[in-house]
């Protein structure tokens, strides 16, 4: 109200001082209400004006303008008491809306408001003085709160006694009543008794909702999965409840320890999903995986955040995959420790398999060594060295690769033999041409 009277002297102020700054002549008609805002314990009030010079545009801004009023008054106090509400209330259910929302929904609801008086001159333009009963406020305001509480429960009775109604379907409409109730200004007032339980009406739906969401039992099976890098492991979710004969297809989420989701999907109208997760989404050694409702897809909204939702954890370990390795020499020739500097060659790389002892798959490194004739007394015995790099599964050569030559030389052929293959291995820590080709025959990729 004391805004409204800011605005009302103002105004006067303005006219007064539209001449040059000579004080304008008073109206001996001009209502006392223009210049001192009434106050009453009995009505709302509302005073507006318009002076744009057109009268009946005027008037008709003037009479929105004071029925607009009416309902800030009384939107200022349903959210004071709101206020009051959500300092009681230790969950914080009551609505939060500003006075400029509530103010938008009261007045649509508004009948009853009377002009109680109006001013008109060619200086101060159209003026309008409105008025509503509180007690009729009263009664407005309880007819609707009986009518939205009515709305409520016939909506969500038939579904909540419905027995084969998917649970998804029953939170989903739960969340749609508690919404309908937050939208309305009065959803921290609206008191009653519903499904044998007394007390506010979105703290009862709010119950309702948690019994359901407890209500759902997660089964992963396996709990504890083992897959090795670039594979995928099996799984099966089941979902259940003994509030409906059925889940409905609810979405669900995988979320990584990270806070990242893994997958995200529906179960069929039973509560089952079977499916796979893929190992390139997760990091190397064990994942703990949460397997959640998903809150944005069934509708959950900030004011839920607090709402806890069932949780599965499920442990998937990634594990290195282990291929054997074949190393082989030109007949004739020893390599001094070949085989354990191809092994070094590729266990020191940072790779998603590790060289073990198995027969299948198994990468065989065929070492090539091929002498330089020697034309000249007392020269250096030369050498080149190259490698034939291949991948073998269950028999067959998937991949293969052909190095580069190298060469070098020494005082002895096998001087000379050691020094081709200490330059060969050297050139392959440099190349990415044939791990890029084993992990893409390994499907590791």
């Amino acid at each position: 109200m004391k805004k409204l009277l800011l605005i009302a002297i103002t105004t006067l102020f303005i006219l007064s001082c539209a001449t040059g700054g000579k004080p304008a002549v008073q109206d001996p008609n001009r209502p006392e209400w223009m210049d001192n805002y009434p106050a009453s314990d009995a009505y709302y009030i509302g005073i507006a004006g318009s002076n744009t010079g057109n009268e009946a545009e005027d008037r008709k801004t003037a009479e929105a303008g004071a029925r607009s009023n009416v309902a800030a008054s009384i939107s200022v106090e349903i959210h004071n008491e709101i206020t009051v509400l959500t300092k009681d209330d230790s969950n914080g259910n009551y609505s939060t809306s500003t006075v400029d929302e509530i103010t938008a929904v009261v007045e649509k609801s508004l009948s009853g408001v009377e002009i109680v008086d109006t001013y008109y001159s060619e200086e101060a333009g159209s003026w309008v003085y409105m008025q509503l009963s509180k007690s009729e406020w009263e009664r407005i305001k309880k007819e609707e709160m009986n009518a939205l509480i009515l709305r409520i429960k016939e909506f969500l009775t038939p579904v909540l006694n419905d027995f084969d109604r998917p649970l998804v379907t029953r939170i989903q409409e739960l969340i749609k009543a508690r919404n309908l109730i937050k939208e309305s200004p009065y959803s921290g007032f609206l008191k009653t008794t519903f499904l044998g339980e007394d007390g506010s009406l979105i703290d009862i739906v709010d119950n309702i909702l948690k019994q359901h969401l407890d209500s759902i039992y997660l089964s992963v099976k396996p709990e504890s999965l083992e897959v090795e890098t670039g594979q995928s492991a099996a799984f099966s979710i089941a979902m259940n409840s003994n509030i409906s004969s059925r889940i409905g297809n609810m979405p669900f989420s995988f979320i990584s320890d990270g806070g990242a989701s893994i997958l995200s999907s529906l179960t069929d109208q039973n509560g089952n999903f079977d499916s796979e997760i893929k190992s390139d989404e997760l990091i190397m050694g064990q994942n703990h995986l949460t397997l959640t409702i998903d809150r944005e897809k069934i509708g959950f909204d900030e004011s839920l955040k607090n709402m806890i939702l069932p949780e599965k954890v499920i442990i998937v370990d990634v594990q290195t995959v282990s291929i054997g390795l074949e190393v082989t020499t030109p007949e004739g020739i020893d390599l001094y420790g070949a085989s354990g500097t191809v092994k070094s060659l590729f266990s020191s790389r940072n790779l998603p398999f590790k060289i073990g002892s198995v027969d299948t798959p198994f990468i065989k490194f065929d070492i090539r060594i091929s002498d330089f004739p020697k034309y000249i007394e007392g020269a250096p015995d030369m050498a080149q060295a190259s490698a034939v790099i291949s991948l073998v599964k269950r028999g067959k050569t998937v991949y293969s690769y052909e190095s580069d030559q190298f060469k070098d030389g020494g005082l002895t052929p096998e001087q000379a033999h050691d020094r081709a293959f200490g330059k060969l291995i050297k050139g392959l820590e440099l190349s990415e041409e044939y791990v890029k080709g084993i992990i893409e025959a390994l499907s590791l990729n």
